[in-house]
């Protein structure tokens, strides 16, 4: 493994697990809130992180754009799941990425790959994703502190 690729594999690292960590105390109701109605939800934010982990992430690493994970659904993004199924995605995809990021050379990370209608350096995409991680965790724990500061002065909101 690279410097490069070690750096690379603690920061997802770290912000995978930050995901997991945000989500602790999170209910059913609190999954579906929204601040307005055009705004994303804890559910969607989960649903896309879980494929981002298990779709792009691996994809660009492996550099291999049709890459699927065995048994992964095609309507995944449509479907209604469950925090912990997702959370457990998450985590599935999170081995896969690590696993990935860990085998990258300095020359695979300059690599030029197809990427977002163009061709971009490996890296690039990789650097993109992991900040994808940690943009959507801030958005989760600012839901989060919405229903929080909202639930102290109304005790009954989301009951």
């Amino acid at each position: 493994m690279s410097e490069k690729g070690e750096v690379l594999e603690e920061m997802a690292e770290f912000a995978f697990d930050s995901i997991a960590s945000t989500c602790e105390g999170i209910d059913e109701k609190e999954l579906d809130w929204r601040p307005v109605p055009e705004s994303n939800n804890i559910r969607w934010i989960l649903n896309h992180l879980a494929r981002i982990a298990n779709l792009s992430l691996p994809r660009i690493i492996k550099g291999d754009q049709s890459y699927t994970p065995e048994g992964w659904p095609e309507d995944y993004r449509d479907q209604t799941y469950t925090m912990e199924k997702m959370l457990a995605d998450i985590d599935a995809g999170k081995k896969v990425v690590l696993k990935g990021l860990k085998k990258l050379t300095s020359e695979d990370l300059e690599a030029e790959i197809p990427l977002w209608r163009g061709t971009r350096k490996r890296k690039v995409g990789v650097y993109a994703y992991i900040g994808e991680l940690i943009n959507h965790k801030g958005q989760i724990a600012a839901l989060k502190g919405n229903i929080k500061r909202r639930r102290e002065k109304d005790p009954e909101f989301l009951k």
